[in-house]
């Protein structure tokens, strides 16, 4: 369950910024055959520029039944999705287009944020099915605070198949790999069912940019590769393609001096490099990096002679004052740094997908990802720790 809101918090994690309707280079025309849309937006969510994580809004131009977005090649790279929405103008109500199409006589539904052909003009031409209410959806909004909205998805059937980018993204949310952590019996089959869709789609952008942003979530760094090597020679050389291939080649920690959280002092990340290290990377509005506290206390209560743990916060500057608040609420006992003033770069630096998440750095500076909430690798982390006791 954890797995699944951590995703809810990945992708919502956002801030606004103005769109410049300059250098033009890439077209989506949507055929809805009918419908009564005034107003369409093209939401694009993207990584790293010129925040950690931010979104570009792109009017649509309705003609007849069609409507075309327009948006410039460079914002492609790195993109992690593309939602089509109806501005509601109601701050609980949100109103987004998803697609459904048939799959081995199979009904297969999207999500609402999906992805779409990268180069040129892509034509998806579909009909309206239904509409369907989500209530009680949890969202992060501008400020950094969390509500509960109402999101109504409008679903239409794809009447034609050429955009595979769009198939690989419905069929990667549908499938259950993402769901499932290290400790499930059901890893090794999802494993292998989520392999044969990055082969049926080497090309896809968005399996590369979720195996990007989830590598957190399996047993090994061998199984990142297995599904790495699947993917087209592009696709490697891609942005997100590149950023896999450094994540598998660097397994040595290099340190970073942040502020500490009370005292704004300078100080480094790592402080006693003879000792095993937990580098935790949280933040204030991540509901999983919360519920992960007892299991943090537990380790720092049996392990903390032997292992240093530092929180490293990635709250932004106007939600610092609530990170500060959640570090004497729940009395934390071990280190906090605040990357306020250089998040992107610390994000960047250590291949920070979303929050929660740890690395375990050993004496040697060797460092690997870990995920403390699996009790698999917790017990790793325990033998490691306490062997090296002796």
């Amino acid at each position: 369950m954890s797995k699944k809101i951590f995703f809810v918090c990945f992708l919502s994690c956002i801030c606004f910024v103005s769109y410049s309707q300059e250098n033009k280079t890439n077209i989506i025309q949507l055929d809805l055959e009918t419908n009564d849309y005034i107003e369409l937006i093209l939401r694009i969510q993207c990584h790293n520029k010129p925040n950690p994580d931010y979104d570009m809004y792109i009017n649509g131009f309705r003609n007849d039944n069609f409507w075309t977005f327009t948006y410039p090649d460079s914002l492609y790279d790195k993109s992690f999705s593309f939602t089509i929405q109806e501005p509601t103008h109601i701050d609980t109500l949100t109103r987004y287009i998803s697609f459904k199409y048939i799959c081995n006589n199979d009904t297969i539904a999207g999500p609402e944020s999906l992805s779409f052909a990268n180069k040129g003009t892509t034509t998806i031409n579909a009909t309206y099915l239904q509409t369907d209410t989500f209530p009680n959806i949890l969202t992060r909004e501008k400020n950094g605070n969390f509500i509960f909205k109402t999101n109504l998805v409008d679903f239409y059937l794809l009447t034609s198949y050429r955009d595979k980018e769009l198939l690989s993204s419905i069929e990667a949310i549908r499938s259950s790999f993402f769901w499932y952590d290290a400790d499930s019996s059901r890893y090794d089959t999802e494993m292998d069912k989520y392999i044969n869709l990055v082969k049926k789609y080497p090309d896809s952008h968005f399996l590369i940019e979720m195996l990007n942003s989830c590598s957190y979530i399996f047993k090994s760094k061998e199984d990142v590769q297995k599904l790495f090597d699947c993917f087209s020679q592009d696709n490697k050389n891609s942005y997100y393609g590149k950023r896999i291939n450094q994540y598998l080649m660097d397994n040595h920690f290099k340190n970073s001096i942040l502020k500490a959280w009370d005292t704004g002092e300078s100080e480094a990340i790592v402080i006693d490099s003879l000792k095993y290290n937990l580098i935790i990377f949280s933040a204030s509005w991540c509901a999983p990096c919360i519920e992960e506290i007892p299991v943090l206390k537990k380790i720092y209560e049996d392990l903390s002679d032997k292992l240093d743990m530092t929180y490293v916060s990635i709250d932004e500057l106007n939600t610092v004052d609530k990170w500060q608040q959640l570090m004497k609420k729940e009395n934390i006992p071990w280190r906090s740094v605040l990357a306020v003033d250089n998040i992107n770069n610390i994000r960047e630096r250590y291949y920070v997908p979303g929050v929660p998440y740890c690395l375990f750095v050993h004496t040697g500076g060797f460092m690997e990802p870990i995920d403390v909430r699996s009790t698999t690798e917790l017990n790793y982390l325990y033998k490691t720790v306490q062997k090296g006791k002796n």
